[in-house]
């Protein structure tokens, strides 16, 4: 009786440990998908940081007020005043890639995609050699970006293709030389460094 007995504890013992492993195994991929969370198409969105007690939103210079930019009117910065800029962000294919395009939606430039490439450095003082975010009317693995889902509108975006894939969109805090510029204001980059990446997309 007591072997039989040792045999079923056993047997229920080997039960509950594999109901475990597939109850941690159930839960690592409902984790996985929730991180991979497909954002979808999304028409005119703000794109924001969090600031020290405000949101920062992503615009270009044009729609800071640099009417005489030049090439630098296509880089992207930061701001906290009211920017009229919005984003589209619309899914494609990029040969067997499921890939996103963020398309600037209003403004100067409207119709352009953001982008980054090797070719195309912030240098200090302004940068530590990391790519610069512009955009420009391009096609192709160039404009190719996917979202990380990270919590609730909270995303990091990500360059999926290209010169500079894997690097995320970030936005360091800048100390001017100049009182009068705003802190608001950053020059944003493609980075490998998981700081100040995480953005939040909601409709303008």
């Amino acid at each position: 009786v007591s072997t039989q007995s040792t045999g079923i504890s056993n047997s229920f013992l080997t039960c509950n440990i594999k109901m475990m492993h597939l109850k941690i195994a159930l839960l690592f991929t409902v984790v996985a998908l929730w991180v991979s969370a497909d954002i979808g198409e999304r028409k005119g969105v703000t794109i924001s940081l969090k600031g020290e007690g405000t949101d920062l939103m992503l615009a270009t210079r044009e729609d800071l007020g640099s009417f005489y930019c030049g090439k630098t009117c296509e880089l992207v910065f930061t701001t906290h005043s009211g920017s009229d800029t919005v984003w589209n962000i619309t899914p494609f294919k990029q040969g067997d890639e499921n890939c996103y395009e963020i398309v600037k939606g209003s403004g100067y430039h409207a119709g352009e995609v953001m982008t980054a490439n090797s070719d195309s450095i912030w240098e200090a003082p302004f940068g530590d050699g990391n790519p610069k975010l512009f955009t420009a009317k391009i096609d192709g693995e160039d404009k190719c970006w996917e979202f990380e889902h990270v919590g609730g509108d909270s995303y990091k975006i990500k360059k999926k293709l290209g010169s500079v894939a894997g690097k995320t969109v970030k936005a360091r805090p800048i100390e001017f030389k100049e009182e009068s510029l705003s802190k608001e204001r950053r020059f944003v980059e493609v980075s490998d460094d998981d700081t100040y990446n995480v953005w939040e997309i909601k409709n303008a």
